[in-house]
C-alpha cells in the first residue's frame, strides 16, 4: 500500500507539471515580435466573429452575406502593409508607381509577386510559415472585435469632400490622400502615421488595397450576378481557404477610394497578374 501511494505522486506532479506548463505557454504567449527584415508582428488570438456585412449597412453588396466564422488558431500578422523598405531586403526591383521611401507601402504588386515575396522570406527565415492571410483571417484582424462597417463605428458618407467621423483618423482615403490639397498629392502615406485598431494593425482600412490567399470566381454560371463568388461564406464554417477560381481575392480600401470601399466587409478580386498602383499586401505568420 505504502509503494502504491509513492508511484503515485510522481505521475500526479508530473500531470500538474504539464498542465502548468500548458497554461503558463498560453499566457506567455509572444504578443509581438520582429523578424530579420524589420517586419513586426501582432499576436491575433483564436475566436469567432461574424463576417460579412447586415442588409442595413450603407455600401453593402451582394457579396457580402453575413454569417458565422471560426478561427480556431491564433496566427501572428503583420502590424502594417509590406513597405517598400522591406521589399527591397529581400526583392528587387522595387515595383511600386509611387516610389516615395523606405516607409510606404510596396505598391502595383501582382498575388504572385507578393508570393514570391514570401517565398524569399521563408528561406530568409529557414521556415514555412509565412503566407498570406486567408480572407476570414484578415476581416476577423480588420474588425478587431467590432461588428460596425469599420473597426471604430459606422459609415455615414460616401463623401470626399467631408470627413467620415470613424474613420478619418484611421485611414488614408480619398479625403485625406491629398486629392482635393492645393499640391494635389492625391497617393498612399507612410504606415504608422495614423491610428490602429484595437489589435495593434495600421491601415487595415486605406493606403493600398491588400491580397489575401483566397481564389474566387468573378461570375458564375448558376449566378447571373456579378462579385466576389466564393464557397466558404456559410454559417459556422471553421478556417475557411477558397483555393477555386482564376481570381484572387483583395481586401481593404485604396488611398484613392472613399469610405464604401473601406468597410470591413468589402471585398473585391483581380487575376493573379494583376498590377495597379493601390495594390499591396501584408503577411501573416503561423504560430
Amino acid at each position: 500500500m505504502q509503494g502504491k501511494t509513492f508511484l503515485q505522486i510522481p505521475f500526479f506532479l508530473l500531470g500538474l507539471s504539464l498542465t502548468l506548463g500548458v497554461l503558463c505557454s498560453y499566457a506567455f504567449a509572444q504578443a509581438a515580435f520582429t523578424n530579420k527584415i524589420g517586419m513586426k508582428f501582432v499576436l491575433i488570438p483564436a475566436g469567432s466573429f461574424i463576417m460579412g456585412s447586415p442588409e442595413s449597412e450603407k455600401g453593402r453588396q451582394k457579396d457580402e452575406k453575413q454569417h458565422k466564422v471560426i478561427i480556431t488558431k491564433s496566427f501572428y500578422m503583420s502590424e502594417t502593409e509590406v513597405t517598400q523598405g522591406q521589399w527591397d531586403r529581400l526583392v528587387a526591383p522595387n515595383p511600386s508607381s509611387f516610389k516615395l521611401g523606405n516607409y510606404y507601402p510596396v505598391d502595383t504588386v501582382s498575388w504572385n509577386e507578393a508570393v514570391t515575396f514570401i517565398q524569399f522570406l521563408n528561406k530568409r527565415e529557414g521556415t514555412t510559415k509565412y503566407r498570406l492571410p486567408t480572407e476570414a483571417e484578415w476581416e476577423y484582424a480588420c474588425r478587431a472585435g467590432s461588428q460596425t462597417a469599420f473597426a471604430t463605428g459606422g459609415i455615414t458618407t460616401f463623401s470626399c469632400k467631408e470627413p467620415e467621423p470613424a474613420l478619418v483618423s484611421y485611414a488614408w482615403y480619398c479625403f485625406n490622400s491629398g486629392g482635393f490639397s492645393p499640391a494635389g498629392d492625391f497617393k498612399p502615406h507612410p504606415v504608422k502615421l495614423l491610428k490602429p485598431n484595437k489589435f495593434g494593425l495600421y491601415d487595415m482600412h486605406g493606403n493600398v488595397q491588400e491580397w489575401v490567399q483566397d481564389a474566387c470566381q468573378w461570375r458564375t454560371f448558376w449566378s447571373a450576378g456579378t462579385g466576389t463568388i466564393t464557397r466558404t461564406y456559410v454559417d459556422g464554417i471553421t478556417d475557411p481557404l477558397e483555393t477555386k477560381g482564376e481570381h484572387r481575392v483583395v481586401r481593404g480600401g485604396g488611398w484613392f477610394q472613399n469610405s464604401k470601399y473601406q468597410r470591413c466587409a468589402y471585398r473585391t478580386n483581380y487575376k493573379p497578374v494583376a498590377r495597379r498602383n493601390s495594390l499591396g499586401f501584408r503577411i501573416v505568420r503561423e504560430q
